[in-house]
């Protein structure tokens, strides 16, 4: 039990920890980009038959 408080495992929990936000904050930034295009496909696509 005593490997997981080792500095090697912190270590690498604090990696993987820093890395999901990271990757976290990545995903919704990359989203919020796709649905503002595809919004703006959908506004100008009822804008012609609406």
């Amino acid at each position: 039990m005593d490997y997981l408080l080792s500095a090697d495992a912190l270590i690498g929990l604090l990696t993987h920890t820093v890395l999901e936000i990271v990757l976290g904050v990545d995903n919704v930034i990359f989203v919020s980009i796709i649905m503002g295009r595809l919004d703006a496909k959908l506004q100008k696509k009822h804008a012609v038959f609406g």
